[in-house]
Parts: structure tokens; C-alpha cells; sequence
């Protein structure tokens, strides 16, 4: 796996009263158009967003960061916690300008990815059912983290248009 690039987030203290405290779960939430960039799960072939646990001294926003350059290979920015899941998981506005043609997805995830993610690609979550997720508990907190993300500009915005 290649080294995670430098963490950039807004908000790096662990010190914020949008979460609990004890967790070290933190995960990122995409929004293009009007759709959310979600990952298929390689053992339970579910949908879930990029995220995972904080290694030792990073804090939730890094965590975010990195486990999403990991899943995805995209280097976001994250902005600030959204939500949180019943199981702890904190969800940080996210944001990938640029970066990403979305007229080429779903796309397998990258080669360094695979061993948790098999692909991602933007889903509607209103139209989604709990059962479509890893965590069925996570469907209405996934909701209202992607209302409160801003959109992520693609960087096929004008061949869309056009």
C-alpha cells in the first residue's frame, strides 16, 4: 500500500462535542450531484462509506482521511463531524474536488484497497433500503450526513454539461 498522503482536515482535535468520546471510529461522507460515493464491502458485499478505526495519536478527522485515501485512493478534505452511527462511527463532511470522474463509475477500487473494498461508485440514499448496508442501523445517520455535506464538484463537471 502506498504511504496515506498528509491528513488534510479542517478539524483535527479529538476534542469536538459532535461525538462521543470514546470512540475511534471515523468515516467520510462524499456527495456528488445528488448522490453519495459508497463502498461495496468485500465480505459482506454491502454498501458502506470509507472509514475506519484511528491508529494510535491520530485524531478522528486523520482517521477519516486516511482510511478514505485507503478504500478509494482519493485524497479528500474533511471538513467537520455530520453525524454519528449507533456503533460509534463518526461521520466528517468530506469533500473531493476535482478528482474524480463520475461518469466512470461504479470503478473497482484501487489494487491497495481490495482487501477490505472491492468497488465504489454513488448511490442514492433515499432510494437505498437498511438491508443494502453493512450496518443496517447506519441507513438514517448516512442520510442526514449527506444532507449536511456540501457537494463535491467532479472532475467531469463540464462534460456532464456539455
Amino acid at each position: 500500500m502506498p504511504p496515506a498522503p498528509y491528513c488534510r482536515a479542517q478539524q483535527t482535535q479529538t476534542d469536538t462535542p459532535y461525538y462521543q468520546s470514546d470512540t475511534n471510529n471515523a468515516g467520510c461522507m462524499l456527495r456528488f450531484e445528488n448522490k453519495a460515493l459508497l463502498l461495496t464491502h468485500r465480505f459482506s458485499q454491502r454498501l458502506d462509506i470509507p472509514g475506519g478505526g484511528a491508529q494510535t495519536g491520530e485524531s478522528l478527522a486523520c482517521a477519516a482521511h486516511r482510511e478514505t485515501f485507503e478504500e478509494t485512493g482519493l485524497n479528500v478534505e474533511v471538513l467537520f463531524p455530520v453525524a454519528q452511527t449507533k456503533h460509534g462511527l463518526v461521520i466528517f463532511a468530506c469533500i473531493a474536488d476535482d478528482m474524480l470522474n463520475i461518469t466512470r463509475l461504479p470503478r473497482p477500487s484501487p489494487a491497495f484497497a481490495q482487501v477490505e473494498s472491492i468497488q465504489f461508485g454513488l448511490y442514492d440514499l433515499f432510494d437505498l433500503e437498511q438491508e443494502n448496508l453493512r450496518f443496517a442501523d447506519d441507513l438514517v445517520p448516512f442520510r442526514d450526513a449527506y444532507i449536511a455535506t456540501p457537494l463535491s464538484t467532479p472532475a467531469s463537471l463540464e462534460s456532464i454539461h456539455h
